[in-house]
């Protein structure tokens, strides 16, 4: 997918951290494997978000196989329940097994997931990190283009 100058820009400064943070190759927004809630806490504070900024359950829902691969991905590997965690503590999302669990089968049915059975429950981990990257930064140039058309819609009230 080709993008645009302002959108690589807009990346690179969405992306900047300190010189410390973007030597490291575990840090976050660099595409390694980390702690999601440390690569959130991150963009978060890139953006200056007011602490009273939350995720609402509708956005949450409409980018959820974006999110969970993402979340797969972080983890290097996960089962559903603690998908479920996840979303509940870092985007304040209630949604039941009975929505995220479908969007896992799909998402494995699409080849972009792998599933392992354990003894009591199933391991989800990427199975395609191209289709897994593909799917993610479509989902990002979007909302980016979204974001850019809303910021600069704000000039006109």
């Amino acid at each position: 997918m080709s993008t645009s100058p302002l959108v690589n820009t807009l990346i690179q400064e969405l992306s900047a951290g300190d010189e410390l943070e973007a030597a490291s190759p575990d840090a976050p927004g660099t595409g390694q494997e980390g702690d999601p809630e440390q690569v959130l806490s991150s963009v978060m504070e890139r953006l200056a978000v007011d602490e009273s900024f939350g995720f609402d359950d509708e956005i949450v829902k409409q980018n959820l196989d974006e999110i969970l691969i993402a979340l797969i991905a972080l983890r290097d590997g996960t089962h559903g329940k603690a998908l479920i965690d996840d979303l509940s503590r870092l985007f304040d999302a209630q949604l039941s097994p009975g929505t995220v669990y479908p969007r896992l089968h799909d998402i494995e049915d699409d080849d972009v997931l792998s599933m392992h059975e354990l003894v009591r429950t199933k391991e989800y981990s990427v199975a395609d990190e191209s289709a897994a990257r593909s799917q993610i930064e479509g989902a990002m140039y979007h909302h980016l283009a979204l974001g850019l058309f809303l910021h600069d819609s704000l000039e006109a009230l």
